[in-house]
């Protein structure tokens, strides 16, 4: 757990995060995973809102530029 979470953050952790118990560890990765996964899904609704502004023959294109 401590190695996902080092390569999650990519670089080293707190002492303290270290010392934690394994379900601690855990909770701790399982909601660092989560909170990534939102944030992705909430970039992503962000580009397609924004893609509605572009004129619908473009938007191929754009999207290709983006890379999405």
């Amino acid at each position: 757990m401590v190695a996902e979470l080092r390569a999650q953050f990519r670089s080293e952790l707190p002492a303290r995060v270290e010392a934690l118990d394994a379900e601690a560890l855990g909770d701790l990765t399982a909601a660092l995973r989560d909170a990534r996964r939102r944030q992705r899904e909430s970039l992503a609704k962000a580009a397609d809102d924004s893609l509605k502004q572009v004129p619908r023959l473009v938007r191929p294109l754009v999207r290709k530029v983006i890379g999405l």
